[in-house]
């Protein structure tokens, strides 16, 4: 937490998977509790409208002892791969860790390690990096995809996303990127290009994802659930190389065209 007051909500009915994933872009999730048939979440202040009309919400009582938690107690090093640790700037570097660190604060925007479909992503992303010297971001969250290609060297970095708090927090994290606000269509070619999205996400900018990537680099697609992973492939009109899935969530990654 930042300070703000804990508040509990629970949802039952319609597609409580996809409220979920649409939560965890657009809202700093303290907490999660998945049911069969309900959702429980924790947020500091008012859950933001849900696209989910079919949803029941209710807000729920919230102990106060949970409300003295900073939310960073039991945070500690992801091992994301054998060589490749996220950790926030508040805890320690494992002793004896040798790979590629990437140091990221959890705060408003998602992509912070915890994610499935934020350690698919990275594990496509360190599995088919090629020294790309561009990269675009599409919708960046906290940026840590392209914190990962500045740290294996790249400094031609853009990023975008419709969420304001996550292009602030990607200007923070790197300022020598350029992140814009709003979708892809604002940035321009680059050899890699990352998108770690819904899947629904991902169909409606497939057109500007394909637009943005010249084919020098790799494509990476993530944040699919299973059954929306051929579809998206489909559209790419080439076959991945190599795949990813953490949990319910898959990345795929294509090779470069030329």
């Amino acid at each position: 937490m930042t300070g703000g007051v804990l508040r509990a909500y629970e949802l039952r009915g319609g597609d409580l998977a996809a409220a979920l994933d649409w939560l965890h872009v657009h809202a700093d999730l303290q907490g999660v509790l998945e049911e069969d048939d309900r959702l429980v979440v924790w947020l500091e202040g008012e859950l933001p409208a849900l696209p989910q009309p079919a949803l029941r919400v209710v807000e729920l009582a919230v102990d106060p002892a949970d409300a003295l938690r900073t939310g960073l107690e039991d945070d500690a090093p992801i091992l994301v791969a054998e060589d490749l640790l996220v950790r926030p700037p508040w805890v320690e570097r494992p002793a004896g860790f040798a790979g590629i660190e990437l140091v990221v604060p959890r705060g408003d925007a998602f992509g912070s390690g915890e994610h499935g479909s934020t350690q698919a992503a990275l594990r496509c992303l360190h599995r088919l990096w090629q020294d790309s010297t561009s990269v675009a971001d599409v919708g960046t969250g906290s940026g840590i995809l392209a914190l990962y290609a500045s740290v294996r060297g790249c400094r031609d970095l853009q990023g975008c996303d419709i969420d304001l708090p996550s292009v602030r927090a990607a200007r923070e994290l790197l300022p020598h990127g350029r992140f814009a606000h709003g979708g892809p269509e604002l940035l321009a070619p680059a050899a890699c290009v990352v998108a770690n999205m819904t899947g629904a996400e991902l169909r409606a900018a497939m057109a500007e994802i394909l637009r943005l990537w010249d084919g020098a680099g790799p494509l990476v697609l993530g944040g699919m659930r299973a059954a929306e992973v051929e579809p998206i492939a489909a559209l790419v009109g080439s076959t991945p190389v190599h795949r990813e899935t953490v949990g319910d969530f898959t990345s795929l990654g294509f090779g470069p065209r030329r």
